[in-house]
Parts: C-alpha cells; sequence; structure tokens
C-alpha cells in the first residue's frame, strides 16, 4: 500500500458487515487485527434451533472473556468508538437465519439482551418467516414474518435480506418501519449469480436508507470459481453507481476455517454439483482474508474515490447505520462523555453526541 493508503486504513474505522469464519480457532482474531479491523459482524447461529444457538452464544462470550484485552463485545455505536480508540477489535453478533426464533417471538428480547444485533430472516431456505433464494417458489413473508419484522423494528435489531429470495426481499423492505440490509451481496447487474439481488430491490432498500454490504465470494463475482480483488473493487463501483455511495459497505462473507461439517450444514439443499462448486471456489487473489482488508482501503483509492469516500465504504456508512437501526423505540440522549473512561473523548469522533437504546433493566 501507498503511504496515503497505510494512513488512511489506519485512521479510519473499518468494519466487516459480515463474516463467517470460524472465531473459536484463535487465529481469526490474529487475522482481523493484522487487516486493522474496527468491527466485524460474527454469524453466531444460522440454521440453528434454539439450544444450540444459546450455546453458541455462550462459547462466544467466552471467548470475549479470555481475549478481554483484545476485544469489546458491541452492544451500541459508541463499543465501535470503544473498540477505535483502544485498539481492540468491536465484535457484533449476528444470526443468518430466523430458525433460533422458532415459532416464538419472545425469542427475539431474549437474544436482543444477548447482544444479538441483526438477524437475517432466512437461509436458503423456507422458514416460519420467509423463503430462502435457493427454493423453487418464493412465496414471500408469512403473517408471522411479518410480526418479526415489527418486533426486530421496537427492539433496534437490524433485518438482513442477504439469502432471502427475491420476493421475500421486496415485500421485507416494504413492510420494514426502518431501513433494512443486505450485508453480503452484490447486484445481478453486475453478475447475476443467484446469491446476487435484483438491482430495483437494491435501488427500493437504498431509497428507504438500507445499507449494501460487498460480497468477496468468488461464485458472485464470476462465471468461474475464481476471482481477484479487482473483481470485487469492480463489484463495489457497480453498487455505488446504482445505490449511491452512502449505501455501500464490506460484507466479504470470509468464512476462513470454517469446520467441514458446518459448511456442510450451510449447503443443506444443495445439488451435488452445487455443493462441489462451493467446495472448489478459492479465495479471491489479493483479497483471500480478512487479515488483507487494507487491500480494498488501497485498492478504492487507487480508483479515484476521494478519501472521505473511501471511509464511507471501508466503515463510516455502516456506523451511520448501526447508530440509527440499534436504538430502541424508547431512546434517550447520552453524551459522550458518559461513556467508559477508556475511550478518548471526542478523538476522531464525527459525533459530538450519540442516541443510544436505554439498557433494559
Amino acid at each position: 500500500m501507498t503511504s496515503e493508503a497505510t494512513r488512511l486504513h489506519r485512521e479510519s474505522i473499518i468494519i466487516d458487515g459480515l463474516n463467517a469464519s470460524h472465531f473459536r480457532d484463535p487465529v481469526i482474531l490474529q487475522r482481523l487485527e493484522a487487516g486493522g479491523v474496527t468491527a466485524v459482524q460474527l454469524t453466531v447461529a444460522a440454521w440453528h434451533g434454539r439450544e444450540e444457538t444459546i450455546e453458541s452464544i455462550a462459547d462466544h462470550y467466552a471467548i470475549f472473556e479470555q481475549n478481554a484485552a483484545r476485544v469489546v463485545p458491541v452492544y451500541e455505536v459508541a463499543d465501535i468508538y470503544r473498540a477505535k480508540t483502544t485498539g481492540r477489535v468491536g465484535i457484533i453478533q449476528g444470526f443468518q437465519g430466523g430458525e433460533p426464533i422458532g415459532d416464538n417471538l419472545k425469542m427475539l428480547a431474549v437474544y436482543c439482551r444477548l447482544g444479538v444485533r441483526v438477524i437475517q430472516l432466512t437461509y436458503n431456505a423456507t422458514n416460519l418467516i420467509g423463503s430462502g433464494y435457493r427454493v423453487t417458489e418464493d412465496a414471500g413473508l408469512t403473517a408471522f414474518g411479518r410480526e418479526a419484522i415489527a418486533e426486530m423494528n421496537r427492539l433496534g435489531i437490524i433485518v438482513d435480506l442477504s439469502h432471502c429470495g427475491d420476493r421475500t426481499t421486496r415485500e421485507a423492505i416494504d413492510a420494514s418501519r426502518r431501513p433494512v440490509s443486505i450485508n453480503h451481496a452484490n447486484s445481478r447487474r453486475f453478475y447475476d449469480g443467484l446469491r446476487n439481488k435484483d438491482p430495483e430491490a437494491l435501488q427500493a432498500l437504498a431509497a428507504k436508507g438500507g445499507m449494501v454490504g460487498a460480497i468477496a465470494f468468488a461464485p458472485t463475482l464470476t462465471a468461474g470459481r475464481h476471482a481477484t480483488l479487482e473483481d470485487y473493487l469492480r463489484a463495489i463501483d457497480d453498487l455505488v453507481d446504482l445505490i449511491g455511495v452512502d449505501h455501500v459497505g464490506l460484507g466479504p462473507d470470509f468464512m476462513e476455517e470454517m469446520p467441514r461439517a458446518t459448511a456442510e450444514g450451510a449447503l443443506k439443499g444443495f445439488s451435488a454439483e452445487g455443493s462441489s462448486a462451493f467446495f472448489s471456489a478459492r479465495p479471491l487473489d489479493g483479497f483471500a482474508s480478512v487479515s488483507e482488508m487494507g487491500s480494498v482501503t488501497a485498492g478504492l483509492l487507487a480508483r479515484g474515490y476521494s478519501p472521505d469516500d473511501v471511509r464511507k465504504v471501508v466503515g463510516s456508512n455502516w456506523l451511520r447505520f448501526y447508530e440509527k437501526s440499534w436504538r430502541a423505540e424508547s431512546v434517550r440522549e447520552v453524551p459522550v462523555s458518559a461513556e467508559p473512561s477508556d475511550r478518548k473523548a471526542g478523538q476522531n469522533d464525527p459525533f459530538a453526541t450519540v442516541s443510544v437504546p436505554a439498557r433494559q433493566s
């Protein structure tokens, strides 16, 4: 990287909008640190039931405690600032499916109190909420799904539509009172892959203030099993042109050190050909790991993005979206000076004060 790109990356808040890597392996935290990542949304559950989900959250909390000098669990935007000013990595817990909710909407409040801040409505198949992208016929949101979205809006949990089918995606954008996210997908205008999104849906999402995280997975970038950093940067260019730079972030979807059993669980319902294609996909040349996140900053700068726009794409857009999205319906204004003492008040902080959710007693 050039000295300008190195400085810009070091000074910016860098947010990985979706990471499915095996965080139980200590090398993942090392790679996040090497990549200069300020905060990352980790996948702690997807198609899992309630008991398995609670166990996963407990396992991750144990990792947070063991690495307290290096990790900040993220409940609100102030925690991301705290991670930046103390040189730690902020961890945002998220689900890649609504299955952990089961048929009980009250579980949403439980997960919210446990720190879950983002929930993708469906994974690849149909569940009680709606349809995933791999089903033959997407029946759209169910009545239960509409209730789930309303409750997520009330609690301040982000509605993510990354793996939803087309009809479910559009109906969820319309149904949500709050802006929603597609935190790891590209546009079909760029590459017409099944996992990518209808450009009109992306525009509808952006019109309501939503966010899209560009994914760095070869099958969403090219027809082959192999792609490069250049392909990823062009996918970002396409999203910026389609929906505007203020609605684009990073959602690479790294799956580093993922156990084979976990990957096989994620591929339930895939054909043998689809499973083979998944396992044969290679990491991107030039952006094979979250440890290389600085290459994206450098690449955007080299493509002519202004430093301000680079900062937006690599982190500040997600930060602004989180700040609005994580407020519960009842909020109170808290001055920056009321935050923990290890935060350096005012340093590289564009918000003089922030609105944060009132902690539930």
